[in-house]
């Protein structure tokens, strides 16, 4: 009796385990989602006419990734590697892994562009994300671009060094919430008709702030175009987006 009751106690231990293991290779699946990229190591953001302006490109660090509740660049920029809940400088976006992997449905990631104008304020600044590609996708209709959304979140001017309020809703600004399309050579536009900066003064900043979210309510299709009840078509595919372009016209 005692012999049966070890050999029992044994498969409990036993089957645990293979439990725990299944686990752990089930979540190293689940989070492979996708890389934010700019797979051709060109400039990130591509100044594509117009006026001359500077950029600095943020991303902010959020091991949870819920996406950045505090939208400033005062006193929240990253002083170390490695910190968390702040926005981290990066000073040539070129590396191809902006992103790194592990995403999940549901999940948000943010980001900032500081752009300084050059000698001028009486330009507008027009920012447009473009270069998508999906990778790993059975069917056109199962890209995982197209289960990811955008959103411009604030836009505000740095002045002294002290940051606006936002300034997005001000009447002549555009600014787009969008989701992404399968088409690949599709511009996706963030913001136009912004101001340089504020009258009278030049070398104004301008900082845009967006996010990424991975919408958990887009599943895709079958070969038949029946819905998928879950997002696991979107497994192990890749997502790209090579190029933010920036216009400054006058």
């Amino acid at each position: 009796m005692k012999q049966s009751k070890s050999t029992y106690r044994r498969l409990i231990i036993v089957s645990s385990m293979y439990i725990v293991l299944a686990l752990s290779i089930l979540s190293v699946s689940v989070y492979a989602w996708f890389t934010l990229t700019n797979i051709n190591r060109a400039n990130l953001v591509s100044q594509v006419s117009g006026v001359e302006a500077e950029y600095q490109f943020y991303i902010y660090q959020d091991m949870m990734h819920e996406g950045s509740q505090e939208l400033t660049l005062t006193d929240n920029v990253c002083s170390v590697s490695g910190e968390d809940l702040c926005y981290e400088y990066i000073p040539n976006p070129t590396y191809p892994h902006l992103i790194d992997g592990k995403v999940a449905p549901g999940e948000r990631f943010s980001f900032a562009i500081k752009i300084i104008s050059v000698g001028s304020s009486d330009g507008r600044l027009q920012l447009d994300l473009g270069g998508l590609q999906s990778i790993g996708y059975d069917l056109e209709v199962n890209k995982i671009q197209s289960a990811f959304e955008y959103e411009v979140t604030k836009i505000s001017y740095i002045e002294n060094e002290v940051e606006s309020v936002d300034q997005k809703d001000n009447g002549i600004i555009n600014y787009y919430n969008q989701a992404f399309t399968v088409e690949n050579d599709s511009l996706y536009p963030l913001v136009s008709n912004v101001p340089l900066g504020i009258e009278n003064h030049s070398n104004s900043i301008i900082v845009v702030y967006f996010d990424l979210y991975f919408n958990p309510t887009v599943y895709g299709e079958d070969a038949y175009g029946i819905p998928y009840t879950n997002s696991n078509i979107f497994m192990e595919q890749v997502f790209r987006v090579n190029h933010i372009y920036m216009t400054v016209s006058t």
